[in-house]
C-alpha cells in the first residue's frame, strides 16, 4: 500500500507514524525545511522537502501509484486543490482534512473522502474494530455536520460481491478493515461477510443507503 501525506503538521506526523507502524509505505511532502529535516530523521518514511500541489513534485513522488493521497494540511484551499490534482495524475483514492465545517460538504461533493480531524479518525477505526454492533457511530465530525460510521457486513448483507467503487456511497467510504488488515478502497477486491466498512455520512439519505447496504431493518 502506497500512501502520500501533503503536509508535516502535527496531523501528519501523527498519522505518518500510525500508518508506517501499520507497514504501510508512506511519502510526505512537507515544505518548511527544518520541519522536513526532523521528520526525516525520526519517521519510517520517506520525507521530501517539496511542495505538494505541484505537478511535478507530484509526478516525483510517483502519484501515479499511489493507493491513497491525504492532504492534511491547516488550509482548506490547499488540501482541495492538492485532492484534484492528485486524482487528475491518476491517485486511486483521496482523502482531505477539512478545518472549516462548512467545507465538508463541498469536499464530499467532489468525490474527496473529507473528514475534520484525521488523527481521531485513524485511531477511531482501529479502536472501532474490536466493538460488535452492524452500524455504530464512532465519532461525530464537523460540529455535527458529518457522522463517522462502522458497518459490519453480515450473510444477508447486499453489498456481498462487489466491490467498494460499485457501491452507491462509494465516495463516503474511507476504508475497509478484513480480519487484522485495514485497507483502502478496491484493494479489499471484492466484499465478503465480516467485512467491516468505514464511511462518512452527511444525512438521512446517506444513513439510509448505508443501512441498506448491510441489510439493515428500519
Amino acid at each position: 500500500m502506497n500512501i502520500i501525506i501533503l503536509g508535516g503538521g502535527n496531523v501528519g506526523e501523527k498519522l505518518a507514524k500510525q500508518l508506517t507502524r501499520s507497514k504501510y509505505q508512506v511519502t510526505l511532502f512537507e515544505k518548511d525545511a527544518s520541519l522536513a529535516r526532523r521528520l526525516a530523521a525520526e519517521l519510517d518514511a520517506t520525507v521530501l522537502n517539496a511542495d505538494g500541489t505541484e505537478r511535478p513534485n507530484l509526478l516525483d513522488a510517483k502519484i501515479g501509484e499511489a493507493d491513497v493521497f491525504i492532504a492534511v494540511t491547516g488550509d482548506d484551499k490547499t488540501n482541495l486543490f492538492a485532492c484534484q490534482l492528485a486524482t487528475k495524475l491518476g491517485a486511486r483514492k483521496v482523502m482531505s482534512r477539512v478545518n472549516d465545517p462548512e467545507d465538508l460538504e463541498f469536499f464530499l461533493d467532489m468525490g474527496i473522502t473529507a473528514i475534520n480531524t484525521t488523527l481521531v479518525t485513524v485511531a477511531a477505526i482501529e479502536e472501532s474494530v474490536r466493538h460488535e454492533g452492524k452500524m455504530p457511530q464512532i465519532a461525530s465530525i464537523a460540529d455535527d455536520k458529518g457522522r463517522i460510521i462502522r458497518l459490519l457486513l453480515i450473510e444477508e448483507s447486499p453489498a456481498l460481491g462487489h466491490k467498494v467503487s460499485e457501491l452507491p456511497i462509494a465516495k463516503n467510504i474511507f476504508a475497509v478493515s478484513r480480519g487484522e488488515r485495514l485497507v483502502f478502497g478496491d484493494e479489499a477486491s471484492v466484499l465478503r461477510e465480516g467485512d467491516v466498512l468505514y464511511a462518512v455520512v452527511r444525512n438521512d439519505a446517506e444513513i439510509k443507503q448505508a443501512r441498506e447496504l448491510i441489510g439493515a431493518k428500519d
